[in-house]
């Protein structure tokens, strides 16, 4: 009877602490902060808006475009003279709108809006250097990549996301790439991390985020492609279409101005 009695404690005991700790444990993960690894310390990231300038022959075809580049860059030495840098940029570089009847079978009393759009996708890999410190802090970077054209017409209902829509032509050639610019910093946010139940005489750790604007020009150097400019796609009767492909060698200058962040 005794040890009866001493099981039924013993499991009374568990059956309490055990959830009682459990809530403990939680409390404690549910404070701890994330710490960067070396893999996050080196890495940084960079969005510019753009301005696209073709070149030559693809000058006297083409306007100007805009639109964005998204680049990551990983530091292979800690201050970050030297990293590898990857570019993913998307620019409009022209674009007509037309009114046209829903469908032949209702007649044009219900109209839509077609539009219809160009766009190039640069994208590139390579190192770049850059000063580490200072106010102003030079960079210049080089790459290969690729150059995507298409065109994409579709039914503009003020929604972006519109389930009608059709690519018209597309083509790709090869790049190579190199630009310059500076780093200008900007903001700087401190914060402390101080582990979770440590001692008053613990080593804390800074957390600094970094955040430097990016004024910077890109040249690059495209190989022949076709694409399409508007006016480039004629409507004909019987809802067919004549597409008339410009092509020429690709060379543009990028005109970037964003910002970059990094711990």
């Amino acid at each position: 009877m005794f040890r009866s009695l001493i099981r039924r404690t013993a499991l009374l005991s568990v059956v309490v602490g055990v959830p009682a700790f459990a809530q403990d444990v939680r409390c404690c993960i549910d404070t701890v902060v994330h710490i960067p690894n070396e893999f996050e310390k080196r890495s940084a990231g960079n969005i510019t808006f753009i301005q696209l300038r073709p070149v030559g022959a693809f000058e006297r075809n083409i306007g100007f475009g805009y639109g964005a580049n998204a680049a990551y860059l990983f530091r292979l030495d800690r201050a970050g003279a030297v990293s590898l840098r990857g570019d993913l940029a998307m620019a409009s570089y022209g674009e007509e709108h037309f009114y046209a009847p829903l469908s032949s079978t209702i007649g044009g009393r219900i109209q839509v809006k077609v539009s219809t759009r160009n766009y190039v996708l640069p994208l590139s890999l390579g190192p770049q250097i850059m000063w580490p410190t200072g106010s102003i802090r030079p960079y210049a970077n080089a790459g290969i990549g690729t150059q995507l054209f298409f065109t994409q017409s579709s039914i503009d209902d003020g929604d972006d996301e519109s389930n009608f829509n059709t690519v018209n032509q597309s083509d790709w050639t090869s790049a190579w790439v190199a630009g310059a610019g500076v780093y200008i910093p900007i903001y700087k946010s401190k914060g402390v991390y101080t582990p979770p139940l440590a001692s008053e005489d613990a080593p804390v750790q800074r957390l600094d985020m970094r955040f430097l604007l990016d004024v910077g020009v890109q040249y690059l150097n495209g190989g022949r492609a076709q694409y399409l400019k508007p006016g480039s796609i004629q409507d004909l009767p019987g809802g067919q279409i004549r597409i008339t492909p410009l092509e020429s060698d690709t060379h543009m200058l990028v005109v970037r101005l964003g910002l970059r962040w990094n711990l």
